[in-house]
């Protein structure tokens, strides 16, 4: 009796889908989606190409600009006489520099006007000491000693002080004080004096500003004054 064996047959390769078989698909949503990926990165690229052309148009733009300026100023330059302006800008330092110089220069000889004008008649001071302080500005310290015929003499050298608006020193001499007077062998009468000055009054600048004839000394104190 023959034996009959079935034998069954696997195609190697997938057969196609015939309308209404079960053969799987690849789902349309996927292949949307991948789609949109597509574009975006068209868009994107294309933006970059149009960015780097902007980017190169604007960098030829700005050196032609340049360029321009420079000849501009090439131009505006031949126009102009260099030395002339050398020369100017030269003489123009000297000035600012005799300028500071001058505003910062003091006339310490303005002292003797300022102790004339305070001075009585019946006194008379035989030294002196002007101390100058160093650095951020502060009244000049003034120091003298003098000696008088008397102490009425002396009495009235403090009445002077006291006003100094009559002699136009009040704004300049600050805090003036007589101090130890002592009898002498001759009958005189020796004292002290001390007194701070106003810095501004001894620039030189303001001397050359005044008006001529305003810096004259007035006559001294007297005691009939």
């Amino acid at each position: 009796m023959e034996t009959k064996f079935q034998t069954s047959f696997i195609p190697r390769r997938p057969l196609p889908a015939t309308p209404g078989s079960l053969a799987p698909q690849v789902p349309k949503k996927h292949r949307d989606g991948a789609s949109i990926f597509v574009a975006i990165g068209v868009i994107v690229f294309v933006l970059s190409l149009l960015s780097i052309g902007g980017a190169y148009l604007w960098k030829q733009y700005l050196l032609g600009a340049q360029k321009n300026y420079e000849a501009s100023l090439v131009e505006r330059q031949a126009t102009f006489n260099i030395d002339q302006i050398s020369l100017m800008k030269a003489q123009s330092i000297k000035i600012s520099l005799a300028k500071q110089l001058l505003s910062n220069h003091l006339a310490s000889s303005k002292i003797f006007s300022i102790i004339s004008k305070l001075t009585s008649e019946s006194t008379r001071f035989i030294s002196m000491d002007l101390t100058i302080p160093v650095g951020i500005p502060a009244p000049f310290e003034l120091t003298l000693v003098g000696y008088s015929r008397d102490y009425p003499s002396v009495a009235f050298q403090s009445d002077v002080l006291n006003q100094l608006e009559k002699y136009d020193l009040r704004a300049v001499v600050k805090n003036a004080i007589v101090s130890d007077p002592t009898l002498n062998r001759n009958g005189t009468v020796s004292f002290g004096f001390t007194a701070e000055i106003e810095p501004s009054s001894f620039l030189y600048s303001k001397k050359l500003n005044s008006v001529p004839g305003t810096d004259t000394n007035v006559p001294s104190p007297t005691p009939n004054q």
